[in-house]
């Protein structure tokens, strides 16, 4: 941001970061992640405090922790400082801007604290640390710092100066940089209206133009992972704030767009990033870059890999942080590196998680929809699944239809059978329905790419795609879980998968024309040519307390 919008005269974004952590922070791999990335791209602004008070739940951390914290982080790359009791503030003071004055390596200082200080019994001890101290414990600490002890939320006189003088002096803060910023936007009226534009988190008009659609005959058929490259390399130079990068898989997620510039010490102006094989703390810092705000950022890695990162997508959802991620190899079908890099229940994990919406295009319009829903929804993260293999183009799709979550791909006068798909397997719902009704069976194929999206779409719209009582057959390479919302039947992953070409493990799994004729006109066959308990109307709570939908 301050190689993008600092001036010579105007240094806007001059900030320190400073993190706060204990024991039990550093023992969590993600610290590992994390810091090495620090150390290796120098963010001489980013300052660690780390709590050494050699305690954590089960009790002191020489249980299970014994490294040398110090001799660690050097091997980061990082500076390090130790200053023991910290009771007289100016030696944290002195620790901190030595820490501001190390410009090329991010820092961190060793600070040793007392746990439960001042309690009777609990002072240095675990049961301090989750627990609250009790009514003895409480008043002995009191007495011993000199408050009275008989006054329960009680804030003494001089402890509220303190505060009032720091909020003060935030107040002034803040009035200096507000002038500041008044100065620099008659200084670089462009330059503040971008900033001001990426920080209100607002699109410009006629952003989504520019995104590729597919026409049948003139365009390659491709994986989705290739369009979404297009996409990419479409949004990108009409969206200065997009940054990212993948989890040291940019030749196979395909994240690199044109033109990028890789985000390195020697090049903060850059917008493309090397997470390395770090997926969780990939997600993390997506997640911190989104909360400071004027950027959007996106990552990547195999769909099957979101294992290591779902602690850091959920807190996207969590926390209402619109963070892109583009999860490629989305299938049984990605080829020979067999079931550890294909997921099985990764699809229905993300799914079933509040406030993200998960994508699984099958084909270019699909997957055009799917970055213009991600980039339209500031407060919800999104998952675009993407394909390695070659998908075909639906002669139905377009991206206004993909953007309603499931449309109607193939239709028919009164349908017997619904086929729903998503991905590569709608292609074996079309040429499967295409059999099927030749023979007598009339099918309508539905592609549902988001299933959360389409939930979002009126009633009246749900049904117009699925009635509901017409004997309805999913069909996606993943767990059978949830699905039964919207089918009779489905023809799922109830294994793992297995090495071998992309094909022939699809066709060894069931997902081809024939066995989706096969099992369709069974399910037809189920109800007697007739009508189905209407899947659709089951009653489903939206939560405890909400209305019956």
């Amino acid at each position: 941001m301050a190689a993008t919008f600092n001036t010579d005269d105007h240094k806007i974004f001059d900030n320190h970061t400073f993190v706060i952590c204990g024991d039990g922070c550093l023992q969590e791999g993600i610290s590992g992640e994390a810091s090495s990335l620090a150390g290796h791209l120098g963010l001489g602004k980013l300052i660690i405090l780390y709590d050494d008070n050699s305690i954590t739940i089960d009790g002191e951390t020489d249980l299970s922790f014994s490294e040398d914290v110090g001799m660690r982080f050097e091997a980061y790359g990082w500076h390090v400082q130790a200053v023991g009791d910290v009771s007289d503030l100016s030696i944290l003071r002195r620790a901190i801007n030595n820490a501001k004055a190390e410009t090329g390596k991010p820092s961190i200082i060793k600070i040793k604290t007392l746990i439960g200080h001042g309690s009777p019994s609990k002072e240095g001890k675990e049961s301090s640390h989750g627990a609250p101290l009790g009514k003895e414990d409480l008043a002995g600490a009191k007495r011993n710092f000199g408050l009275p002890d008989d006054k329960s939320f009680y804030v003494p006189e001089e402890v509220q100066e303190v505060f009032t003088a720091a909020a003060e002096k935030g107040d002034k803060q803040r009035v200096a940089w507000d002038a500041a910023f008044a100065e620099y936007t008659a200084a670089n009226p462009e330059k503040a209206a971008e900033l001001s534009r990426r920080m209100a988190r607002e699109l410009p008009e006629g952003i989504f133009d520019n995104l590729p659609s597919f026409t049948i005959g003139q365009d390659k058929d491709l994986a989705t992972r290739k369009f979404s490259e297009k996409c990419l390399t479409a949004m990108c130079p009409l969206l200065p704030e997009m940054v990212g990068g993948s989890a040291d898989l940019t030749p196979s997620n395909l994240t690199h767009f044109k033109g990028a510039v890789d985000f390195q010490k020697d090049s903060p102006e850059g917008r493309y990033l090397r997470f390395g094989v770090r997926e969780h703390a990939m997600a993390a810092v997506c997640n911190g870059i989104f909360a400071y705000g004027g950027l959007r950022p996106f990552c990547a890695t195999f769909l099957t890999f979101v294992g290591y990162c779902v602690g850091a997508i959920r807190l996207s959802a969590l926390s209402q942080f619109g963070v892109i991620y583009v999860m490629t190899h989305d299938s049984i079908g990605l080829g020979e590196d067999g079931p550890t890099h294909q997921p099985i229940e990764t699809l229905e994990s993300l799914r079933s998680m509040p406030n993200i919406m998960v994508y699984r295009p099958a084909d270019s319009n699909e997957t055009s929809a799917a970055y213009k829903m991600a980039l339209s929804k500031a407060k919800t993260p999104t998952v675009i699944c993407a394909s390695r293999s070659t998908v075909i183009a639906l002669e139905n799709s377009s991206i206004e239809k993909a953007c309603k979550g499931g449309y109607i791909a193939v239709d028919v006068d009164s349908p017997k059978l619904v086929l729903i798909g998503t991905g590569s397997e709608v292609n074996f719902c079309v040429e499967a329905a295409k059999k099927l009704t030749a023979a007598g069976t009339p099918t309508r194929v539905v592609s549902m790419p988001c299933q959360e999206l389409f939930l979002e779409q009126s009633e009246e719209y749900q049904k117009s795609v699925l009635p509901g009582n017409v004997p309805t057959l999913s069909v996606e390479a993943s767990s059978p879980h949830g699905w039964h919302r919207f089918s009779h039947a489905q023809i799922a992953m109830t294994t793992f998968g297995a090495s071998g070409n992309g094909d022939a493990v699809f066709k060894h799994f069931g997902f081809s024309t024939d066995n989706v004729v096969a099992k369709g006109q069974a399910l037809v066959d189920f109800y007697g040519g007739g009508a189905a308990p209407d899947i659709m109307n089951r009653p489903v709570f939206n939560n405890i307390m909400g209305k019956l939908h």
